[in-house]
């Protein structure tokens, strides 16, 4: 259901958005439009309980009290899509894709107008990074029940991703009326608007997440970064301070460490920045901005041979979100070089500083 050349420092996981590749036209895999109805005119009833329970037991991540749940009830009641659509997320959660996709989809059409098979399908989709799938099944949940907050706030973040943030953000605003206290519908708004560089507005969409979401790791590093933007560094060093406290389970933040070592590069506290630069290094070692960001805190402390093996290495790695730009880099490494004597080399990469091109748009910002 993710360093920047921007105003924010904030890394983000936005070269997503470069590899989406939606087809937008009619039902994937072929499936009927119209699915036959089950004859049973109530095949939940007599479960409901039961029900409630399994449900609440699978968003708490509790599988085993789940499954006791949902396993006899399959037998008692075999044309109840609600069932079904508990198995399926049980064996989601157990990484067993196939048989998951295969109850989603008896679900679905046991119950062809309820919205909540097609939500949980989309958003079984949207984990298996199958966008296409996830659009179209998250659109289908929304035409089904159009005041539905959870299909609401993945549809709106599908939406986002493919650009649409006019309607993105009507959705998603519209889950936040209906839900007002649903932390998920804040915090994709909140996503939203700082990804449109909206600083006051992302500050009070995080602050209720963390109201409602204590424990949100991501939630205070976007108030952090976006309390920067404002001009208020106590304000942002104690949203990553509290972060940094809850920054384990569901919701950890990869990227905490690196964003507040950012931070205290920028404070010129090079000691605490190395502390959480190392610690970016170990949880994102993959990352051309962490290696970068690196970089340039060991050449702020002489380390000049340290930074120019991470510059290289920087430089090895893919950045599809545009991050941090081949031009930064090259200017690292000459700086670098000069600093080393090897003359050759930085006159190599000053020469590839004055010929790389800069693009119109760089993705800037982003998601996880």
């Amino acid at each position: 259901m993710g360093g920047k050349p921007n105003r924010t420092g904030r890394l983000r996981l936005t070269g997503l958005l470069a590899m989406l590749c939606f087809c937008l036209s009619g039902a994937p895999w072929g499936l009927s439009a119209e699915p036959q109805v089950a004859s049973n005119a109530t095949p939940c009833a007599g479960a409901e309980a039961q029900l409630r329970a399994a449900q609440k037991a699978l968003d708490e991540g509790n599988l085993g009290e789940g499954e006791r749940l949902l396993t006899p009830l399959q037998s008692s009641h075999p044309n109840c899509s609600e069932i079904l659509v508990g198995l399926a997320r049980l064996h989601a959660a157990r990484k067993d894709p196939i048989t998951a996709q295969e109850l989603f989809s008896r679900a679905t059409v046991l119950a062809p107008q309820d919205a909540r098979p097609y939500y949980y399908f989309a958003q079984f989709h949207f984990s298996q990074q199958q966008y296409r799938q996830a659009d179209y099944f998250s659109e289908q949940a929304v035409s089904r029940d159009p005041a539905y907050p959870d299909a609401l706030i993945l549809r709106g973040q599908i939406l986002a991703m493919k650009g649409r943030t006019a309607e993105a953000r009507e959705l998603l605003e519209k889950a936040c009326k209906l839900d007002p206290d649903n932390p998920e519908a804040h915090f994709q708004l909140g996503v939203l608007v700082d990804a449109r560089r909206l600083p006051p507005e992302a500050v009070e969409q995080f602050e209720k997440v963390i109201a409602l979401r204590p424990h949100d790791a991501r939630a205070f590093d976007y108030l952090a970064l976006n309390l920067e933007s404002l001009g208020e560094p106590k304000k942002a060093e104690a949203a990553y301070q509290r972060g940094l406290q809850v920054n384990d389970g569901p919701l950890f933040d990869s990227f905490l460490d690196f964003n507040y070592g950012r931070f205290l590069m920028k404070a010129n506290r090079l000691a605490e920045s190395k502390v959480r630069l190392d610690r970016a290094l170990r949880l994102a070692p993959e990352t051309r901005a962490v290696y970068y960001e690196h970089s340039r805190l060991n050449s702020r402390l002489q380390k000049f041979k340290e930074a120019q093996v991470e510059a290289e290495h920087a430089l090895s790695l893919p950045d599809p979100s545009g991050f941090v730009l081949d031009l930064q880099v090259y200017y690292l490494l000459a700086t670098i070089y000069t600093r080393l004597g090897n003359t050759d080399l930085a006159r190599k990469y000053a020469a590839l500083c004055r010929t790389s091109r800069v693009p119109l748009q760089s993705q800037g910002r982003g998601d996880r």
